[in-house]
């Protein structure tokens, strides 16, 4: 069972890269760099409501510092977890999956963590669609030094989207 666990993940990453990953990579620092007011996201009371456009809101919980299980992939010996809703109150069906996340920790860009045993399946693993006037809510984790650093993420409501939106900037 954990080769197929494994392999599932492997999967999902690959996807996760084919859509985009390898791009994002590129302008991540760019991206990262536009100034915002999530500075003093190490708040616990840190919230973010992020315009996606189109009636497409994305709204960004503090994040929770956590141990990946031994499933998780990639591996990491700590990450940071990030519950988001998105909420569709255009009159169209949204497709979460189009979202792509970029993230930095120290100025380094670090990894999507997979850790489907801990609910941590980022967009990957929600529905396929969120209908007019429905929210969605999902976790997305990211693979971070030991010990604290400042981390940076940022999505693309499309994965072909040239700038990405800052969602957190702080210490974790």
């Amino acid at each position: 069972m954990p080769v197929v666990r494994l392999a599932v993940a492997a999967c999902v990453l690959l996807v996760l890269t084919a859509c985009g990953a390898g791009r994002a990579a590129d302008n991540v620092e760019q991206s990262l760099r536009t100034p915002d007011p999530t500075a003093a996201a190490e708040r616990s009371d840190y919230r973010a409501v992020k315009s996606l456009g189109d009636g497409i809101t994305l709204t960004v919980e503090a994040p929770t510092s956590f141990t990946p299980t031994d499933t998780a992939y990639p591996r990491a010996d700590r990450a940071v977890a990030f519950e988001m809703v998105v909420e569709n109150k255009s009159g169209t069906i949204y497709r979460p999956a189009q979202l792509s996340f970029v993230a930095t920790a120290d100025g380094i860009a670090i990894d999507q963590v997979i850790d489907s045993t801990q609910g941590y399946t980022g967009v990957v693993g929600a529905i396929d669609e969120v209908l007019p006037s429905q929210t969605l809510r999902f976790a997305v984790a990211f693979g971070v030094p030991p010990q604290q650093c400042v981390v940076r993420v940022a999505v693309r409501p499309q994965s072909s989207s040239a700038n990405a939106i800052p969602i957190f900037d702080g210490t974790v």
